[in-house]
């Protein structure tokens, strides 16, 4: 349970990836000994033919280049960058009032605001293609385990909204819907009714108790096609409070991107904590700020949601702007049981594919089932994993299926 709020903001270094899980090349804008400012542009990476700035997230100067550990679990080049604890941060004028859609744009790259949600189905923030739907999650950490505190989305209520409209103008889509759980309390819905109002925001309210897919028929309701892997092939931005917030913040207020409030957890720390960090910080430091962990070795180290995050036998990656969660646990190995072929996971599928059907397949080497079985589908929620009662890692089944057949 998470009982605690926190700040980690004046780090003595940051360590800023210079790539990502999808952009694998970058060009440098800084050397060593520069000095650079908070908010500045230190390199930019590349997708293809897409360009999106790397920013510097404190001021001080450019120490070096090293190869370290990533959240993905990649060894990757990292710029690294010492605080002067001056904080001194380029300066962006805030935009006022009615924004035209690439004034919008061109702010949120420039503040470095793209990849904010990797897990599940989240989008990253991406204009380059038609986009008629915007899906805001409001349900914080998207979890099932994790208590959940509203507190953010209920002082900041406002922003979000605001947020949400600058994403709905930049995208010209067609609805904005924002997603929330019936479990809020009293107050933070009230906030977000009152933020919400008279700005075209359709307000969907879920059972977060149950864990079902709900974003996903959301996301499906509104297109009534088939879902790709990645939603915005379904012209559909879809990601989370943060994003809508840090998107009031960068248009309204000149301000980049350069904290990340995430949630701490699990068994190896004597207090879970809702933190606000500085991106860039590696983990072992706030874990270390934090009082170290109650026991040294054999700890499990997960990054994102508890359904389709990244197992890391390190601490010593870097908070992004992509981390909303951390768990790190005692290691417990559960051994896996024989499939019983009970269905639960063809059950719950949200893509209405047959996930031990596909698993039997790919045990068996058949590539013409697999692609039989619309194994493409599969949109890697993680709730085939999470209904087994063999305790079997369904998913990972599914997608070394889906890496034989392409």
């Amino acid at each position: 349970m998470i009982t605690d709020n926190r700040q980690y903001l004046e780090p003595k270094k940051v360590y800023i990836p210079l790539t990502d899980k999808t952009s694998k090349i970058a060009n440098l804008k800084v050397a060593a000994q520069d000095n650079v400012l908070t908010g500045q542009i230190i390199a930019e990476k590349f997708n293809g033919k897409i360009k999106t700035p790397v920013i510097s997230t404190i001021s001080g100067t450019v120490i070096g280049f090293e190869e370290r550990l990533d959240r993905f679990g990649k060894i990757i080049d990292h710029a690294i960058i010492e605080n002067d604890f001056k904080d001194r941060s380029i300066e962006l004028k805030p935009l006022e009032d009615e924004v035209a859609p690439a004034m919008i744009r061109n702010r949120l790259t420039e503040c470095g605001i793209d990849q904010l949600t990797v897990d599940g189905i989240y989008t990253d923030i991406d204009f380059s293609r038609p986009v008629k739907h915007i899906i805001i999650n409001a349900i914080y950490t998207n979890e099932p385990f994790i208590s959940k505190d509203y507190e953010f989305i209920k002082k900041h209520a406002e922003e979000i909204a605001d947020g949400i409209t600058l994403l709905g103008i930049a995208s010209h889509a067609e609805t904005m819907t924002l997603i929330v759980d019936k479990f809020m309390d009293e107050e933070t819905v009230d906030n977000l009714g009152k933020a919400t109002v008279d700005k075209g925001i359709e307000v969907v309210i879920i059972n977060s108790k149950k864990v079902q897919a709900w974003d996903y028929k959301i996301a499906k309701k509104l297109v009534n096609e088939t879902l790709s892997n990645n939603l915005l092939d379904n012209q559909i931005i879809y990601t989370s409070v943060f994003a809508a917030k840090v998107t009031h913040d960068a248009v309204r207020l000149g301000i980049p991107l350069t904290k990340r409030q995430i949630a701490i957890t699990g068994d190896a720390y004597k207090v879970n904590t809702l933190y606000e960090v500085r991106i860039g910080t590696p983990l072992s430091e706030i874990s270390e700020e934090l009082g170290g962990y109650d026991e040294t070795s054999d700890l499990n180290i997960h990054v994102g949601s508890f359904l389709t995050g990244y197992q890391l036998e390190s601490d010593e990656f870097s908070i992004t702007a992509s981390v909303d969660s951390i768990n790190v646990s005692s290691l417990r190995i559960e051994k896996e049981e024989v499939c019983i072929k009970c269905g639960d996971c063809n059950d719950i599928c949200p893509a209405g594919i047959l996930p031990q059907n596909i698993m039997d397949a790919e045990l068996r080497n058949v590539n013409s089932r697999i692609v039989d079985l619309n194994t493409h589908e599969c949109v890697e929620c993680g709730l085939c994993t999470y209904v087994c009662p063999s305790k079997i890692n369904v998913l990972e089944w599914v997608r070394r299926a889906k890496r034989r057949v392409g």
